[in-house]
């Protein structure tokens, strides 16, 4: 097999979530035997520029990258909005980027075309003409749900109204790229199966769950005792909403109740968040190792509010056999996941937390069902099988 990957950022440095879905499909393509060679085409940008240096180095693989300015403007966001164009998508999409990826489709024979993201993927329609290739799109999550999420919980009216707008034309974007006669696509592959049930009810094109996969770690959580943590890139949104939202709903009781309770946040940019600073939490930063970190600082806080897909770092948790509270938004996207640990309040969410500080055996018990649920769904040789399997099929259906 023979393939052609476009992602809208370099997958590597790991420096957040996103990041980290597009290295593990990478690494789990690399992985097949039946895959021959890897073109990995990626779009780079002033918030995410290519480093050579980080990706793997591996006889299969072959590595471009295109700059684009994706800046936002505020006249380009302006007239974005009087158009009803997705200035989110229009960013990412440049004719010369699009000529380039047009002359190497037509001189090498892909068997597949993988659009990782929706910005990735508004280059297929494009493509379609000159390839006999299979066009994949691989969705992380449904983009314009994020935008509605932060648009419910956003108080200052005219930000509302804004992100209102935003949500609306990605949404109408996001359903043209889904579909079977305007997105050019073979393939829909939602790594949520939340996401796939959404998407299989709006398109005619095919759908298919493909987890994400994350390699066995060889530590494990300590289940250090009076700690809790979060992780994650805080230039998304989300983040910023989550924290906040843990800070003013859920910290300040548990404070009272343990007074030595400490909670660390973790993940590019935290440290800018100056409103985030006082007793009882510890603002690391960017780390290096996101397993280790949540490995040894107790409970992961899974309080995400808003947002759409699986959530990577709560796989990485899960992976270490860290101990989980989750919120509605947290749990999206896990499989067969139990109702029962998912929590709608802040005073549900709270509760929760409090039992399992009290209890070092409820804390070991929720620890395992991380372990087990992780090596169940998302361990990495598991999902080799199942992508693999997806090929194949894909690749007989001509």
């Amino acid at each position: 097999m023979k393939i052609l990957v476009l992602s809208h950022k370099p997958p590597y440095p790991i420096l957040d979530g996103g990041c980290l879905a597009m290295a593990r499909l990478l690494e789990d393509l690399l992985s097949l035997k039946q895959v021959a060679e890897i073109h990995y085409h990626t779009l780079a940008t002033d918030k995410h520029p290519f480093e050579a240096a980080a990706f793997p180095t591996h006889d299969k693989l072959r590595v471009k990258h295109y700059p684009i300015q994706t800046k936002v403007t505020l006249t380009g966001a302006a007239i974005s909005l009087l158009k009803q164009e997705s200035y989110n998508l229009k960013r990412f999409k440049d004719q010369a980027i699009l000529q380039q990826l047009q002359k190497e489709v037509k001189t090498a024979d892909f068997d597949f075309v993988i659009f990782e993201s929706l910005f990735a993927a508004v280059y297929a329609s494009a493509l379609r003409p000159v390839s006999k290739a299979k066009f994949i799109y691989r969705a992380h999550n449904i983009e314009h749900q994020i935008w509605k999420d932060l648009a419910v919980h956003t108080k200052f009216i005219f930000k509302k109204w804004y992100l209102q707008q935003l949500a609306y034309s990605l949404k109408w974007a996001e359903r043209s790229i889904w579909s079977e006669d305007q997105g050019g696509l073979d393939l829909i592959l939602s790594i949520s199966d939340t996401d796939l049930a959404i998407i299989e009810g709006q398109t005619l094109t095919a759908c298919r769950y493909l987890p994400a996969s994350i390699l066995k770690p060889t530590i494990t959580s300590d289940l250090t005792p009076q700690k809790l943590c979060f992780l994650g890139a805080f230039n998304w949104l989300p983040n910023v909403e989550a924290v906040d939202w843990f800070l003013k709903a859920v910290f300040p009781q548990l404070k009272s109740s343990f007074p030595e309770l400490e909670f660390h946040i973790a993940g590019k940019g935290a440290e800018n968040q100056k409103h985030w600073q006082q007793p009882g939490v510890v603002i690391h930063g960017f780390v290096p190792d996101a397993k280790a970190f949540m490995a040894t600082h107790g409970i992961f806080v899974g309080c995400l509010q808003s947002g759409s897909g699986v959530k990577m770092k709560i796989i990485e948790a899960m992976s270490v056999g860290a101990p989980i509270v989750f919120s509605v938004k947290s749990a999206d996207g896990l499989p067969a996941f139990s109702q029962e640990l998912i929590h709608a309040t802040a005073p549900s969410f709270l509760a929760e937390l409090k039992h399992l500080l009290e209890n070092p055996a409820a804390l070991q018990t929720r620890s395992e069902l991380s372990t087990n649920y992780f090596e169940q769904h998302f361990e990495a040789t598991q999902v080799q099988k199942q992508l693999l399997q997806i090929l194949d099929e894909l690749q007989n259906n001509r």
